[in-house]
């Protein structure tokens, strides 16, 4: 049912399964992308026509007990994106973590967890569900000057009562975040990372045992407890480890100082004051020395703002341009959720909790790919036409999900017709 150039995306993961299994990643696949309805496997498998010539139970094996690994698949999906970037180009990543929200009592893996979306500084709302931490790629399309997050690797995070009920070791969210830059890392050594993060993954636990070839720009603290580099050992007692201790990054928005800075913020023209420096922030990353970018008027910020990067031959423009591609990946996150089902399947289940949910991220990278190297011999694009949109020139998820199903169900209809 789906068109010949998507499935040369999906001939790439054949190593990852054996052979019926692969058989079954197709039709997953096939439905997960045609289902305009709720994504749990019944539905997928409707979508995808076999209902009535394949034994349902088997498509619910190849959640619960098929002999594959995501993190595996995850890396292919990632070699796939990184096709769509020069080879010597720099791998800009973002990390975040969502909530996926479901009800009922025998959801596997599910527990009460903080809503960021219902919830304020004063008044956290908890929610039923599955967190997941997502590492994508963020890549630009100049063709259409527009960002997409493609998630490549997720993690499932437990509250620590799940994991207790389990009897597993518990994960914090920034572990698990620090587990998946080190896979990517690991699997791509000649390759430069940069990871965009909020301030929830700039701490000791991500940026202490960041690996060598991965860099990372994120939010910072104003009250920061920032200290001078540890003066030249003079051979007498135990060399320190920092020097005196410096002003914070509030302190130092107090004394003024300020340098104006023209730049493109989430595409638009802006000007804002800046102070930039360098310290140690010993309680995050020990004696790694940080770069840190203290911003005012910031549109859309009431307040002070600072961003930290441990890279520090960024300029303070670069750093803060680099930081609003973040906010990439909440949008895919949205995309995610309402078109192809994050938050539907109910699985029982913990290997079925794994690995099903990672199918909805991955089937939003692979669209978007797909689109991509579609569109290369494009001038004109097929948009749905909508008089609130006269003057649309760059495709949404929606559009590129759209093109899909459309050449799907004409590839369906040929074959019928015959």
């Amino acid at each position: 049912m789906l068109p010949e150039s998507f499935l040369g995306c999906l001939s790439a993961f054949q190593p990852c399964f054996t052979a019926p299994g692969f058989r079954r990643f197709h039709v997953v696949m096939a439905g997960w992308l045609l289902c305009i309805g709720k994504h749990t496997v019944t539905g997928v498998m409707r979508a995808a026509g076999v209902v009535g010539w394949r034994e349902h139970s088997g498509f619910h094996r190849f959640f619960s007990r098929g002999a594959w690994a995501p993190d595996r698949v995850g890396l292919v999906v990632m070699r796939l994106v990184l096709g769509l970037l020069p080879d010597d180009a720099r791998i800009v990543m973002t990390i975040d973590d969502t909530l996926a929200r479901h009800t009922g009592k025998k959801i596997a893996s599910a527990g009460m967890h903080r809503d960021p979306l219902l919830s304020c500084a004063n008044r956290p709302f908890w929610h039923f569900g599955h967190t997941w931490v997502v590492l994508a790629i963020a890549v630009r399309f100049p063709k259409w000057d527009k960002v997409f997050s493609l998630p490549v690797l997720v993690r499932l995070y437990r509250t620590e009562k799940v994991n207790r009920a389990c009897g597993q070791q518990h994960h914090k969210l920034t572990e698990l975040a620090s587990e998946l830059i080190h896979l990517a890392a690991a699997e791509f050594p000649t390759r430069k990372l940069l990871v965009l993060a909020d301030n929830a993954f700039v701490n000791r636990s991500v940026v202490r045992p960041l690996p060598a070839n991965v860099d990372l720009v994120g939010r910072g603290r104003p009250d920061a407890a920032l200290y001078a580099p540890p003066p030249p050992y003079r051979g007498v007692g135990r060399p320190r480890v920092r020097g005196r201790k410096l002003a914070s990054p509030a302190a130092r928005a107090e004394r003024g100082g300020w340098k104006a800075l023209p730049v493109t913020v989430y595409d638009r023209a802006a000007t804002i004051r800046v102070q930039v420096f360098d310290a140690l922030w010993y309680v995050v990353g020990h004696q790694r020395q940080l770069r840190f970018v203290l911003i005012r008027d910031w549109p859309g910020h009431d307040k002070d703002d600072v961003l930290v990067t441990t890279d520090l031959q960024l300029s303070a423009r670069e750093i803060v341009e680099l930081y609003c591609q973040r906010w990439s990946l909440e949008e895919t996150f949205h995309w995610v959720k309402d078109r192809l089902g994050l938050q539907d399947p109910q699985n029982r289940t913990e290997h079925a909790v794994q690995r099903t949910a990672p199918i909805a991220f991955w089937t939003f990278t692979l669209v978007v790919v797909w689109y991509a190297n579609w569109a290369k011999r494009r001038t004109t694009f097929p948009f749905r036409a909508a008089p609130w949109y006269p003057t649309k020139e760059r495709p949404s998820f929606a559009d590129m999900l759209a093109t899909l199903r459309r050449q799907s169900w004409t590839v369906w209809l040929s074959d019928q017709a015959e």
